[in-house]
């Protein structure tokens, strides 16, 4: 018996591990050219032990050249990353299969993804003499500067990023390092979701090279991920490194994004200890600077003609809208939630909420939204997901209507709207009862009848104290009105001088704790409570966006609340984003908020 129990638990085990595996596959990009190369990712979560490798499709469009295995474990969850590094052979669309995965007998499988190839360079010839057809040799390094190439351009079937990225680089292939860096759209709308790319080419070795990414103004940054590749100009192979960003514009106007920088070291290293006592070093090594050129953006204001009042501010195309309940036979008095939920490019933390729509004999309580972005197949990808609880007063049959969710279509420069399905809630009687009063819980008399209360109060029979001086002072009318009014007086001042010194106080508290701010936590904190203290406004239960019309409202300049805003981005990125590359330090985000609660102090009315 005891045997068969421990088999048992130990298939329930088998078959609970079992339940939480799951598998995704993705890749860095998915449009490249016959030069560049293509990393497939195979992830897999909750599968521990000896493990088959996962079996890869037909993959007849590419060559796998290279495959790395990467094994981790965080509380118990173990996870283990197949890296798999292709080189595409012939041009055009190629599909990379479902990729099975077997485990404890059981099979699981990814979704196909859809790879665009393109072809090489062209070229055009020009007549030159035959001693410029190569790279020339000078001090053991290939000398790029020395030879004049053919003209070559992209493919014009790339899409316009990756065209204009590679375009760039054919234009430099005359050097050995060089940053480029362009947009997907440099004409955006407000809140369209506009791609960064910088990329760093070299076609020489080089060591410790720290990046800067570029500074941007009147919009906001994210980071986007990362990937690698490789390009042939020239007749030379040059990798690069990419680095891609999500760029989105809160207004109208002119938005710019600042030069990226790489400061990299050339020549042999690291050094022996030979080489550093002759001095080799110090002639071979040199500290050279790379930098991209800066790119304007011009962002377009939304039409006001045809927008719907569904519309929250998303702008973009293939978004997608679902709504279902948790449960759709419920008795009276219970609750049922209902979940919006929204997915499509870019990001969706600026979007207002949802307004859910009035559901008759229902009571309704919204719960605050949760959105994620992520970066799959080489796109960004976000979802905004909408909570809302439904109580029924009473049973019945109800029907919860379409809920309408609007964006605008920058490519048809039109608003299009989504909208659910309805759904029809059963609500049955309830079957909670109320037991009322229990007659039996009295104590009976010796009689046997019970006393269930008293509804009488005896008065005393004592006599009254003689007035004290008060009652007689109460007879006096007109005193008893002049203090009334000085201690209205009183406590007026007495408001007012507190509410003047905590508004005094507001800057001085911000400004000592901004100074001894160590973590983003403690800047945020510190503005938040400024806000709250001298201007009413609470960050907590306000979007970025209401926080900025309130400023609005109290007489605040527009240069001086788009700092505020770009300043709560950044201080949003440090405190739910601590690993990403756009976060900064603490003192230097101390520093943003104490310029930005100056200007406030000084405009505030």
């Amino acid at each position: 018996m005891k045997k068969f129990f421990l088999s048992f638990v130990f298939l329930c085990l088998a078959g609970w591990a079992g339940a939480q595996v799951s598998v995704t596959a993705r890749v860095d990009k998915t449009n490249l050219t016959l030069d560049d190369e293509l990393t497939l990712t195979v992830e897999v979560n909750g599968a521990s032990g000896n493990m088959v490798m996962p079996q890869l499709p037909s993959l007849p469009a590419f060559n796998v050249y290279s495959r790395e295995v990467q094994r981790s474990s965080i509380n118990g969850k173990t996870t283990t990353v197949f890296r798999y590094v292709m080189l595409p052979r012939f041009v055009g669309n190629a599909t990379i299969g479902a990729i099975q995965f077997t485990y404890n007998g059981k099979t699981y499988k990814t979704d196909p993804i859809s790879i665009s190839i393109y072809r090489n360079a062209q070229s055009v010839q020009q007549a030159r003499p035959a001693a410029t057809s190569a790279r020339t040799v000078s001090n053991g390094n290939y000398d790029s500067a020395a030879v004049k190439r053919p003209r070559e351009t992209a493919d014009p079937k790339l899409p316009p990023l990756e065209r204009n990225l590679a375009n760039q680089a054919y234009a430099r292939g005359d050097e050995n390092y060089f940053l480029v860096a362009a947009v997907s759209d440099r004409n955006p709308y407000v809140n369209q979701a506009v791609t960064l790319a910088v990329r760093f080419y070299y076609s020489q070795p080089f060591y410790d090279a720290p990046y800067q990414k570029p500074a941007v103004s009147n919009i906001f940054m994210e980071d986007a991920g990362s990937s690698q590749g490789s390009q042939s100009i020239g007749g030379v192979l040059y990798r690069y490194e990419e680095q891609r960003y999500l760029l989105t514009a809160p207004a109208p106007g002119q938005a710019s994004i600042g030069p990226a920088t790489v400061r990299y070291m050339v020549g042999s290293s690291p050094f022996s200890a030979l080489d550093r006592f002759f001095a080799v070093a110090s002639s071979a090594n040199k500290e050279k600077t790379a930098q991209s050129a800066p790119i304007t953006l011009t962002v377009r204001a939304l039409p006001e003609a045809g927008k719907p009042a569904s519309f929250y501010g998303a702008v973009g195309a293939g978004f997608t809208l679902s709504a279902q309940a948790d449960r759709t036979h419920v008795e009276a008095g219970e609750a049922v939630t209902v979940t919006v939920t929204v997915k499509g490019p870019g990001s969706l933390k600026a979007t207002n909420d949802l307004q859910f729509p009035a559901v008759d004999g229902f009571k309704i309580y919204p719960a605050q939204p949760t959105s994620d972005t992520a970066v799959s197949n080489g796109q960004i990808r976000s979802s905004k997901v909408f909570k809302t609880v439904l109580v029924p007063a009473a049973s019945g049959i109800y029907t919860v209507p379409s809920v309408k969710w609007s964006y605008f279509d920058p490519n048809s420069h039109s608003y299009k709207t989504l909208q659910t399905d309805p759904i029809t809630l059963q609500v049955s009687p309830s079957t909670k009862t109320d037991s009322g009063f229990d007659f039996g819980a009295a104590a009976a008399t010796a009689a046997g009848i019970q006393t269930l209360g008293q509804d009488i109060a005896y008065l005393k029979t004592n006599h009254a104290p003689n007035p004290s001086v008060l009652v007689h002072i109460s007879t006096w009318k007109a005193l008893n009105w002049v203090m009334l009014c000085l201690l209205a007086a009183s406590l007026l001042f007495a408001s007012i001088g507190r509410k003047s010194l905590a508004h005094k106080r507001a800057y001085s508290s911000a400004k000592s704790r901004l100074k001894k701010a160590h973590s983003s936590e403690a800047v945020a904190e510190a503005v938040s409570d400024y806000l709250q203290q001298k201007l009413h406004i609470s960050t907590g239960s306000l979007p970025l966006k209401a926080i900025l019309a309130v400023l609005h409202k109290r007489g605040i300049a527009p240069a001086t609340t788009e700092a505020f805003a770009l300043l709560w981005q950044r201080l949003d990125i440090a405190r739910f984003a601590p690993g990403s590359p756009d976060t900064q330090s603490a003192q230097e985000l101390a520093r943003q908020a104490l310029d930005i609660l100056k200007l406030l102090e000084e405009e505030a009315k």
